[in-house]
């Protein structure tokens, strides 16, 4: 998982929290036995009320990797 330029190596069931205004970006190891099917990305601790439309994908930002 990169989050800003840094790697955070994670595996199943890894939680890391991450603060406002990181960019983050994820991919599994092309060397990896399987695909990364499944990821949750959440916010706060309660329900939420509406699907987030919030995120812009960043075409110009090189990946740390």
């Amino acid at each position: 998982m990169g989050l800003d330029e840094d790697i955070i190596d994670v595996t199943a069931g890894s939680v890391v929290r991450v603060g406002q205004g990181v960019w983050r970006t994820w991919r599994a190891l092309p060397e990896s036995d399987g695909q990364l099917r499944w990821i949750c990305i959440r916010a706060g601790a309660s329900e939420l009320t509406n699907y987030p439309r919030d995120a812009t994908r960043d075409h110009e930002r090189d990946s740390p990797w």
